[in-house]
């Protein structure tokens, strides 16, 4: 049995850090993120749709719960965003690290509003995603209303890695 710091004398491979242009590739494809939000004593995680615009990303939360408070108690949080096929033999992940920041600017609440209901659409899930919005129907008056939260993701630092 080995013990924790013995080696095997094998070295240990490195997964392939992804250039920034792979990473932004890689957002843009994707449409589900998880993020971290710090709590205690364990982080509290959970799914989200976002948008990417302009080099940000973006995310609509109805104004109340768990995720609301935790954001504004802290908002500091991790993102993960990851690509991967059955096996995990080709896989993508990107870690960002960050801070939420709510957009308050209503031109920029209405694009990012506008461009979430078009992801939306082109998915078919209007319902289903308005029901994960809080809402029984998605528009972009509910999503501009004082009821919905559009937050920005200010990305600190991140970790982009992919299959050899």
């Amino acid at each position: 049995m080995e013990m924790a710091g013995e080696s095997t004398g094998q070295e240990v491979y490195r997964l392939p850090a992804m250039s920034k242009q792979e990473m932004e590739r890689l957002l843009q494809r994707c449409r589900i993120c998880r993020m971290a939000f710090n709590d205690r004593p364990q982080p509290y995680i959970i799914p989200l749709d976002y948008v990417c615009l302009r080099g940000k990303m973006y995310f609509h939360f109805a104004n109340y719960g768990i995720k609301v408070e935790l954001f504004k108690k802290d908002p500091h949080v991790s993102v993960e965003v990851d690509r991967f096929n059955d096996d995990i033999t080709e896989y993508e992940s990107a870690t960002l690290l960050g801070i939420l920041v709510e957009v308050s600017d209503s031109a920029e609440k209405k694009m990012v509003s506008e461009a979430l209901l078009e992801s939306i659409g082109s998915r078919g899930g209007k319902r289903n995603v308005a029901a994960r919005h809080g809402y029984k129907d998605l528009d972009i008056d509910t999503l501009s209303s004082k009821g919905s939260l559009v937050l920005r993701l200010d990305i600190t630092d991140y970790v982009a890695l992919r299959s050899p």
